[in-house]
């Protein structure tokens, strides 16, 4: 149905437009009020499958080139699932402020970082708002941001049985599968393949960082789910998950997938599978690899000379990896020392396509530090849960996050990853299922240990027992 007005909306007159988006929100916060587990579903599906609506552009410029970049020419962008998650949010903290259950929002270990965190960018922001570096805009970023760790929470705080978590995480990879599908019909087009309802531009980049978290996901829990219908569904998930991240032919997600991969040979016990399945894909990738995939990634160290190439030796790089370590070196030896403690404000900056450098010109030494103990808090609780889960199709996702993670670490030395909505809001909300599943674990083992066994009860029921 919100579907069905939203459709509606963009063909109706103008004059009709606005009351029903206004219908659309008052039947979500109706949802949000009345059903989390739909709430939740809603949120999932828009993702990756929800529109988006683009407005301005063209007046923030590269920090690196001083000229406007494709990506910043886009000017603000907003999404079916923006407005959707912040709806959500604002009626989740509504609804707990009435039910008096603010306080009841579960202890885990990044909560700490969370909230230092998240107040570096605010007060980040304000000052560089103030100082004429930042619009208003920016506060929405910020407000984004809570909104992710908010999404975290609602998962986290509202599911406590196993069935619960498993529908929600098919549900992810049902999602997953339309997108894959989606990018697969992309590919006879010649383009870059991208996610779904991304305009005319796209983003592989941004797509092969949730192909590459995804395909994770999928294939830890293939490694821990025995042998019948269930495995083969999951090895036909990750088929049809790795055909699409190929053609996103993005550079910084065929790395992330490199390092994620090496995890699973540390970190699963199923090593001699996974170091032949290794050894096998490479053997077969220069045969079934298409060409143009092939060209792009030898395309960083054969570019025809151009200007802007730097040069690592006696080998040239490409013009785009060139761009990104020249705003690395910017960012470091311009940008950062002239505002060093607590940056410039969130989108104060310029457009810049790299996670930690961004995160340091935008929140200084402050924010950066705070943002490096937050991902430090990240990796303890994914690993923790990951050591504990005892359910192994739930174990197997977890260890498929912990490797998944690792790889968009890396991913985000040319991405906004931890920024980005398509990667963003997929992420927290696996890791939330996960430490659900964790803590609704320990709570079943508490009352067990509470509740006396059929041994203990006869016999104290026994004379003299």
């Amino acid at each position: 149905m919100l579907l069905l007005l939203y459709a509606v909306s963009l063909f109706a007159p103008e004059m009709l437009q606005g009351p029903l988006l206004v219908c659309g929100a008052a039947m979500i916060i109706v949802v949000a009020f009345t059903s989390v587990e739909l709430t939740l579903y809603m949120l999932i599906f828009s993702t990756l499958l929800s529109p988006e609506l683009t407005f301005g552009g063209g007046d923030v410029v590269d920090v690196v080139s001083g000229r406007v970049s494709t990506t910043a020419s886009r000017g603000i962008t907003l999404r079916l699932d923006d407005i959707l998650l912040t709806l959500v949010c604002l009626t989740w903290l509504f609804r707990m402020a009435i039910h008096k259950e603010l306080g009841s929002i579960r202890e885990t270990p990044i909560n700490q970082a969370v909230g230092w965190y998240w107040l570096a960018t605010f007060f980040a922001t304000l000052i560089g708002f103030y100082s004429g570096n930042v619009g208003v805009y920016g506060f929405f970023f910020v407000l984004k941001y809570l909104e992710y760790f908010l999404l975290f929470y609602m998962v986290m705080n509202h599911l406590h049985d196993h069935e619960a978590i498993k529908r929600f995480l098919m549900v992810m990879l049902f999602t997953c599968f339309i997108a894959s599908l989606a990018g697969i019909s992309q590919i006879p087009s010649g383009a870059r393949v991208s996610a779904p309802f991304e305009g005319a531009e796209g983003e592989p980049n941004t797509f092969g960082g949730y192909l590459m978290m995804m395909f994770s996901v999928v294939l830890g829990m293939m490694l821990y789910t025995p042998r019948g219908k269930r495995r083969t569904m999951l090895v036909a998930m990750l088929g049809i998950i790795i055909i699409p991240f190929v053609f996103t032919e993005s550079r910084s997600s065929y790395l992330s997938f490199v390092v994620a991969m090496g995890l699973f040979i540390i970190f699963s016990k199923k090593k001699r599978l996974l170091i032949v399945g290794a050894l096998v894909g490479l053997a077969l990738a220069p045969v079934v690899l298409p060409q143009n995939v092939i060209d792009r990634v030898m395309f960083t160290f054969t570019q025809a000379e151009q200007a802007g190439q730097l040069s690592v030796g006696a080998v040239k790089i490409d013009t785009s990896t060139s761009a990104r370590l020249e705003a690395w070196k910017n960012v470091l030896t311009k940008k950062f020392p002239r505002n060093p403690f607590l940056g410039v404000g969130v989108t104060g900056g310029g457009f810049l396509d790299a996670q930690y450098p961004r995160v340091l010109l935008e929140t200084g030494i402050i924010g950066l530090t705070l943002f490096l103990w937050l991902l430090r808090r990240i990796w303890v609780l994914l690993r923790r849960c990951y050591t504990d889960i005892e359910d192994q199709l739930l174990k197997g996702a977890a260890l498929g996050a912990v490797c998944g993670y690792g790889g968009l670490l890396v991913h985000a030395i040319g991405a906004n990853s931890f920024i980005i909505v398509r990667i963003m809001e997929p992420f927290m909300i696996i890791i939330g299922l996960l430490f659900a599943t964790l803590l609704t674990e320990e709570q079943m083992k508490i009352e067990a240990k509470k509740s006396p066994s059929v041994d203990d009860e006869g016999l104290q029921s026994q004379p003299g027992g």
